[in-house]
């Protein structure tokens, strides 16, 4: 699980251990004892872990973990670190209005060509949307890279709670 390496803003991983979900479960009741700055929200076998709210802030990760049980009597645990989801969703809904911005900006510059008027307008306000995309991305990158360190701590956290050979004190 290098979080370091992936292009992606929001970096997956799964990890496979010995451990029951009832073994894992209890692990986890301990670690938040062990740990209490820390938020834990946990529904049936889907764990979230988020930072304290005094050190959040917009670039801030949070790790969402999924507990499955294989039938080879192994458990696998799916990890994914995101930003807040309400940063998230605004995120993707700015790319939403962009795609949408865009692709009516090329109906409208096809519209006028096929009319024989001028599209220099559109153009550039395509081109416009395009670098604020870019920009959006960019800045998605920088954001990532400031949360690095919290998610190498979540990430820690996450080994520290799935070593097999020591337990949590």
């Amino acid at each position: 699980m290098d979080i370091d390496q992936p292009i992606r803003l929001r970096p997956r991983f799964e990890h496979k251990t010995n451990l029951s979900k009832a073994r894992l479960h209890d692990r986890l009741t301990d670690l938040k004892k062990t740990h209490q700055d820390l938020r834990f929200k946990q529904s049936d076998d889907h764990i979230w872990i988020h930072l304290p709210k005094d050190q959040e802030k917009i670039f801030t990760p949070h790790l969402h973990l999924e507990i499955l049980e294989d039938p080879d009597h192994q458990t696998r645990i799916k990890g994914l670190y995101s930003p807040n989801s309400v940063y998230w969703t605004l995120f993707m809904f700015l790319h939403f209005i962009l795609a949408t911005a865009f692709i009516a900006l090329m109906i409208i510059a096809y519209s006028k060509s096929v009319l024989n008027d001028s599209i220099k307008l559109y153009i550039f306000l395509m081109i416009g949307v395009v670098l604020i995309w870019i920009s959006l991305y960019v800045f998605a990158r920088i954001n990532r890279r400031k949360g690095l360190p919290q998610a190498k701590s979540l990430e820690e956290l996450f080994k520290q709670w799935v070593d097999e050979k020591q337990a949590i004190s």
